[in-house]
C-alpha cells in the first residue's frame, strides 16, 4: 500500500499532466470525480460551465458532519492559466520540489490546492475522526476573475462558519488580505488604409503605443500595482491598422488609492487619442465625417478610444482576531509550523467568499512562480497544509496523525 506521502504526490502528478486552461477543466475534474468517488464519496457538478460557456462546471463535495468541528467550506481550482501551444506538462520530480521538463506552466496553481484536498478527504476516511459539516468545492475559470466560484449557488454555504482557500505558497502563510482589481478594455479607432499612403490615416496601433508608454505600470504605492496583459492590432505588415485593442489592470488593497489612479488613467488614455488628428483641407480630405473649423477652410478628423471599465473582483481584510484566522493559526502550530498572516496582491476564489458573506481565509499550498516559467510545486508545503486542515477540521486543533509540535521557520 502507498505511503500517503507518495499518495499525495502521485494525486498532484495525475493532475498536473491533464491540461486544464480555464473554461476547459473537464479531464481535470473527471480525473478528480474518480478519485472522490473512489473514497467513497459523491460529487455533483454544478451548472457554472454551461453559464460560463466552459466544458464543465464547479465540482461539490459534500461531507455530513460526523462529531465536533467548525462547519467549513474548503477550495480549490482546477484551471490553470493558458500555455498556448504547449504539449501536456511532464513532471519532473527532484526531491522535494515538481517542476515541468524544459520550464513553463506546470499547474502547481492550484493543482497543489486539489491535491491537498483529495488528500484530507482521504484522511478523513482513514483516520475515522469527528468533524463538522464539510464541502469542498473544485471551481473553475478561477484564473478569470473568479468567475466558478462567483457561479456557485450560495444555498451551499449558507450556514458555514468560514472557508479556506487553498491557493498561496509556503503552508504556513494565512492570507488574510487581498486587493480590489479593476479591468480596463481600451479600444482605439484610428483611419484604415495602405501601408504605401500614410496620408489622410491614423494608425491605431500608433496611437495605442503612445497610450501604453504613458500609463503607469509595475508597483505604483504601497497599496496598488498595475500591468498590461494583452495588447493587439492589424492583420498584416503592409494595412495601416484601423484598431488597435489592449487589455490592462490595476489591484489595490486602498479604494480611495485605487480611485485615483483608475481616474488617473482614463485620463491618461483619453488625453493620448485626443492628441492624434488631422488638420485636413477642405474637399480634397475625402472625408466626409471630419469635423469642419468654421471660418478655416480646414476640417479635423481625431482618433478616438472606447474604455471599458470593470471591477472584476473586490478586496477584502480579515480580523487578524477573526475565529477562522485564531483557529487555524493554532492549527498550524500544531502541525509543526509558525503562522504568518500575510497581505496578498493577487485575487482568489476567496474575494468572492468573502464579498458573499463568507469570511474566508486563502492557506498556502505549495505552490511556486506561479504563472511564469519557473513555477513548480513543493511536496513538503502540500504536506504541511494537509495536517493543518485535519487539525482544523478536527476542532479541537489535534490529529491522529499531525505534526511534531515542534516550531520551524518558514
Amino acid at each position: 500500500m502507498p505511503t500517503r506521502k507518495s499518495a499525495l504526490l502521485d494525486n498532484f502528478l495525475d493532475l498536473a499532466r491533464i491540461p486544464s486552461p480555464s473554461l476547459r477543466e473537464r479531464g481535470v475534474a473527471d480525473l478528480l470525480a474518480g478519485k472522490i468517488r473512489a473514497l467513497g464519496h459523491l460529487p455533483r457538478e454544478d451548472g457554472a460551465g454551461q453559464a460560463l460557456g466552459g466544458d464543465c462546471g464547479n465540482l461539490v463535495v459534500e461531507i455530513p458532519g460526523k462529531g465536533k468541528g467548525p462547519r467549513l467550506l474548503i477550495a480549490a481550482h482546477m484551471d490553470t492559466v493558458e500555455n498556448p501551444g504547449d504539449p501536456p506538462a511532464k513532471p519532473v520530480v527532484e526531491g522535494e520540489w515538481v517542476r515541468r521538463e524544459g520550464g513553463g506552466i506546470l499547474g502547481a496553481d492550484d493543482k497543489t490546492g486539489c491535491a491537498v484536498m483529495l488528500e484530507v478527504m482521504a484522511r478523513l476516511g482513514a483516520d475515522g475522526r469527528g468533524h463538522g459539516d464539510l464541502t469542498f468545492v473544485f471551481t473553475v475559470a478561477e484564473e478569470i476573475e473568479a468567475l466558478g466560484a462567483a457561479q456557485l449557488d450560495t444555498e451551499l454555504y449558507r450556514d458555514r462558519e468560514a472557508a479556506v482557500v487553498l491557493d498561496y505558497s509556503k503552508a504556513s502563510s494565512l492570507v488574510v488580505a487581498a486587493p480590489t482589481k479593476v479591468a480596463f478594455r481600451v479600444t482605439v479607432h484610428g483611419i484604415a488604409g495602405h501601408a504605401a499612403f500614410p496620408e489622410n490615416r491614423i494608425n491605431a496601433a500608433h496611437v495605442m503605443a503612445q497610450t501604453l508608454a504613458r500609463l503607469p505600470m509595475g508597483r505604483l504605492d504601497g497599496f496598488t500595482t498595475a500591468n498590461l496583459g494583452i495588447v493587439r492590432s492589424g492583420t498584416a505588415i503592409n494595412i495601416i491598422p484601423g484598431s488597435a485593442y489592449a487589455e490592462y489592470e490595476i489591484r489595490s488593497h486602498r479604494k480611495d488609492v485605487l480611485d485615483f489612479h483608475v481616474k488617473r488613467v482614463i485620463a491618461c488614455v483619453e488625453g493620448v487619442v485626443r492628441e492624434n488628428r488631422l488638420f485636413l483641407l477642405g474637399e480634397d480630405s475625402g472625408m466626409g465625417d471630419a469635423v469642419a473649423v468654421p471660418g478655416e477652410g480646414i476640417k479635423i478628423r481625431h482618433a478616438r478610444v472606447d474604455v471599458d471599465v470593470e471591477v472584476s473582483y473586490e478586496g477584502y481584510r480579515i480580523p487578524d482576531q477573526a475565529p477562522i484566522v485564531e483557529k487555524l493559526g493554532k492549527a498550524l502550530e500544531k502541525s509543526g509550523l509558525t503562522p504568518e498572516l500575510t497581505v496578498a496582491q493577487g485575487g482568489s476564489d476567496a474575494n468572492i467568499f468573502n464579498r458573499r458573506g463568507l469570511e474566508s481565509v486563502v492557506l498556502g499550498c505549495g505552490m511556486y512562480g506561479a504563472h511564469g516559467a519557473d513555477e513548480r510545486a513543493n511536496l513538503k508545503d502540500m504536506a504541511g497544509a494537509v495536517e493543518a486542515l485535519l487539525n482544523l477540521i478536527g476542532g479541537d486543533g489535534t490529529s491522529r496523525r499531525g505534526g511534531t509540535g515542534k516550531k520551524c521557520g518558514r
